[in-house]
């Protein structure tokens, strides 16, 4: 299975109790997030592992690892961006080995936003999901890993600031 990000409720992300866990945690302490929504999860393309690394890199090599300290944070693995202004930061949770990371969402949004306009990509829906098509034909599938999770992370993202949920990048 490669990597997915997807938006919306805590169970969408995790299996109970775990994800009551996590909704507990998030809900008492960021207000104005969509923790029990009705509405179906999104899911972005699925997209190699090494496609969040070569992202980070060429963030870091194309504006600076300052300007992109939330992205930064987090590895493909056990994170969220929450729909709120937060410093990065953690959570740990008693019989699990992997603190869950967090960072915000506002501010990822504007760091690959920057990101985009710095490398000349679309930062809007419509030109991301052209973009994202283009590697839809099997002779580009694996080409641009960074870029195609460039438009799949930056629509997935747009999605979640709609939404007022969050953007969970677990494994």
């Amino acid at each position: 299975m490669g990597l997915t990000f997807s938006v919306g409720n805590p169970v969408d992300a995790f299996i109970e109790p775990f994800a009551e866990r996590v909704k507990n945690t998030l809900a008492s302490h960021y207000s104005g997030i969509v923790l029990d929504s009705n509405e179906e999860a999104y899911f972005s393309e699925e997209l190699a592992w090494s496609g969040w690394r070569l992202l980070q890199e060429k963030a870091v090599e194309t504006l600076g690892a300052d300007a992109v300290p939330h992205f930064l944070w987090m590895e493909a693995w056990s994170g969220c961006y929450v729909p709120a202004e937060t410093q990065p930061g953690s959570f740990e949770f008693d019989g699990e080995k992997t603190p869950l990371a967090v960072a915000s969402l506002p501010a990822l949004v504007g760091e690959l936003e920057g990101l985009g306009k710095a490398l000349g990509l679309p930062t809007d829906d419509n030109g991301l999901r052209e973009l994202a098509g283009k590697y839809q034909d099997d002779d580009l599938i694996d080409d641009d890993m960074d870029i195609q999770t460039y438009a799949q992370l930056l629509l997935a993202s747009h999605a979640a600031q709609r939404r007022r949920q969050v953007l969970w990048v677990v494994k």
